[in-house]
């Protein structure tokens, strides 16, 4: 297993541990900062699905520059969805530092965007 995977893979399990609030899918990401610090984050449910409550947004404060970020959503059935940051997090990590941010596409498979 690469590097990739196993951080993507620690996403996934780190995004299912809340499992038990009935939404459709959930969102979790990984970062791992330029002092090899791993932190993490989920998404939060809530009523005005603002940026803030995405997981990237909530990692980009425990971010240092020069971070890689691994974002994944796992639907119900455990399958792999797009996980692509939407434009306002995006802005949001390349103003943390970020370098690459990778994340599930819509077949599933591993994606990135470079900063």
């Amino acid at each position: 297993m690469s590097d990739i995977e196993r951080y993507m893979h620690q996403a996934a399990v780190f995004t299912q541990k809340r499992r038990d609030d009935g939404r459709k899918f959930l969102i979790g990401a990984v970062g791992i900062r330029s002092d090899g610090v791993v932190v993490s984050a989920r998404n939060s449910p809530a009523a005005d699905r603002t940026p803030e409550v995405h997981a990237e947004s909530r990692l980009c404060g425990k971010l240092t520059p020069d971070s890689v970020v691994y974002v994944v959503r796992v639907a119900k059935d455990g399958s792999f969805a797009m996980a692509k940051p939407c434009k306002a997090c995006e802005i949001k990590l390349k103003a943390a530092g970020v370098r690459r941010a990778y994340f599930t596409n819509f077949l599933g498979q591993i994606d990135f965007i470079s900063f």
